[in-house]
């Protein structure tokens, strides 16, 4: 029996238009996906790269015996971070830095210019509680180091308590925090879609 061929059926106008949009469809989930993803990995860089300040700090230290600061300067969004050796054994004093007496030993480190999209501060209406459960406070003080803006470590290992507050403006809240006594360095990031904390370092 002689085998009958069918007629070659095209591609009609519609089911390209539809292949098209479903196309571009699926190009701005993936596109939007990883927006998400580099900003997540920006903040949390950012982050590491604050703590690994302080790691440095409080080692040099210990390792010298020293007295040794990170001075933090906070200004328009932007976090500035210095690592200081104490000079004359009196601590890592703003006017001592200022005069050469406690010399710049690393830095500085501007966390905008190593991360353009990650800010020094709180995201929009953030209202959330720390993670021990206090209440945030000021929200427009995002570095917090007491009165003094260096973070000082002892040749015991021991530190100033504080918290540097980070975030990328839009939706994801970072926190880096100094525990006295121990030095504990933590970082913390805050899942909105849990509404808490999750401890990543």
């Amino acid at each position: 029996m002689p085998h009958v061929r069918r007629p070659f059926r095209g591609i009609t106008l519609p089911e390209v238009l539809t292949t098209l949009a479903m196309l571009s469809l699926a190009a701005g989930f993936s596109a939007s996906a990883v927006h998400a993803l580099a900003g997540q990995t920006s903040l949390r860089a950012a982050a590491h790269e604050v703590a690994s300040v302080f790691t440095q700090a409080r080692g040099r230290a210990i390792h010298r015996s020293i007295q040794c600061g990170v001075k933090w300067i906070a200004r328009d969004g932007d976090l500035t971070l210095e690592i200081h050796d104490d000079g004359d054994g009196d601590g890592v004093r703003s006017d001592d830095i200022e005069s050469g007496t406690d010399p710049l030993v690393y830095g500085p480190v501007s966390v905008r210019k190593r991360w353009p999209k990650v800010t020094v501060g709180f995201i929009p209406g953030f209202v959330a509680r720390d993670p021990k459960g206090n209440p945030v406070g000021d929200l427009s003080d995002p570095v917090r180091f007491g009165r003094s803006d260096i973070a000082s470590f002892s040749p015991l290992g021991d530190c100033s308590p504080g918290s540097v507050w980070l975030g990328d403006t839009r939706s994801r809240q970072s926190l880096v925090r100094l525990s006295p006594t121990t030095a504990t360095i933590t970082i913390y990031e805050w899942a909105a879609a849990r509404q808490g904390w999750i401890r990543v370092w």
